[in-house]
């Protein structure tokens, strides 16, 4: 877990270099990069990158584990920068091996003529929701005791408001291990061999459609729907208060045997 002024120091610490950035890691128990923790940093490079427009979607692969602490570097490709949309090949890298490789599409956000959000029902009583530490997030979340197992609702909340990069940075670090707590949360997996966690996210893709109020907060309602053959499978969207539809994503993993 970090702090929201850590979030920022990191952010600043993005350092540009030929082709694109260098930046640095967290160490972890396990020894691989955090795959949240990629995500976060692939906003900032893109948003770098491309400074006249905001982060739209990402599709990723994470290809290997990395080794954590040591630093990082992301190279860019552009593919297309036009008026309204760029798009970016991103990989990140440590020396020669690929860690994870990054489809961003970045946009300029437009006049609504049409506007429409089919998000479900608005969530109620966020008062007697449950609190829990849920992943990197800066503080405490809250879950939905009505939570079951075709939908966890966790709802995740800050007490100042970030810059509109950061938030949605957060807001792909907070989608990355969303579907994997699902299935922990109703399932048991058994507890896995030293050195190796019991699952972990293979792709992921997360699309970032409306402005988040991080103070108010958002809820992510995450829903598995496979997993079987060592496999995992799932999709979510996330709201604000109103229930309002912010974002979407959606994962594929692999669950371990202990050895």
């Amino acid at each position: 877990m970090f702090d929201l002024v850590e979030a920022i120091e990191i952010s600043q610490r993005v350092r540009p270099m030929n082709g694109g950035f260098e930046c640095e890691t967290l160490k972890t128990p396990h020894g691989g990069i955090f795959g949240a923790y990629q995500l976060f940093q692939i906003v900032i490079a893109s948003e770098m990158a491309v400074p006249d427009k905001r982060v739209f979607s990402i599709q990723t692969v994470f290809a290997n584990g990395g080794v954590s602490g040591d630093a990082a570097q992301i190279s860019i490709e552009t593919l297309q920068n036009g008026r309204s949309f760029a798009f970016l090949s991103v990989t990140f890298r440590q020396a020669t091996t690929i860690i994870s490789r990054h489809e961003v599409m970045l946009t300029v956000d437009e006049s609504d003529f049409l506007h429409h959000r089919n998000a479900g029902n608005p969530p109620v009583d966020l008062g007697s929701w449950e609190e829990l530490q849920s992943g990197l997030w800066p503080r405490p979340a809250h879950r939905d005791p009505n939570s079951n197992i075709d939908q966890l609702s966790i709802h995740y909340q800050l007490d100042v408001q970030p810059d509109p990069m950061i938030t949605r940075a957060l807001l792909a670090l907070v989608s990355e291990p969303a579907i994997m707590a699902a299935i922990n949360t109703y399932h048991e997996i058994p507890a896995s061999s030293p050195g190796r966690v019991p699952g972990n996210v293979l792709a992921q893709t997360i699309t970032l459609l409306e402005p988040a109020d991080l103070v108010r907060g958002v809820i992510l309602r995450s829903t598995a729907q496979y997993a079987g053959q060592g496999r995992v499978h799932g999709h979510g969207n996330m709201v604000n208060a109103e229930g309002n539809l912010i974002a979407t994503y959606s994962t594929t993993g692999v669950l371990r045997q202990p050895r």
